[in-house]
């Protein structure tokens, strides 16, 4: 998968907003399993971006964070 990051908080919305959706398909016992796992693989990088994006917001209040992500492995989106 690419390296694509989320922009701003407009792509952020989108993207939560697409998570709810594709988990209701998920859920369907009839989604064919070739798309379910496609879908999940999708769904887990999505899910990755946003945990990124977010930890990157709370590093620019909280600049401290840094060190203990480091630590702990934790990725982050960098904001120039």
């Amino acid at each position: 998968m690419s390296n694509k990051k989320i922009e701003d908080e407009a792509a952020y919305e989108k993207s939560l907003s697409w998570m709810v959706t594709i988990s209701i398909d998920l859920e369907d016992p009839l989604l064919d399993l070739a798309k379910k796992v496609k879908l999940r693989i999708t769904y887990d990088f999505v899910e990755q971006r946003i945990l990124e994006y977010r930890r990157g917001q709370i590093l620019l209040t909280d600049p401290e964070r840094i060190k203990l992500y480091k630590a702990a492995g934790v990725a982050y989106q960098e904001f120039k």
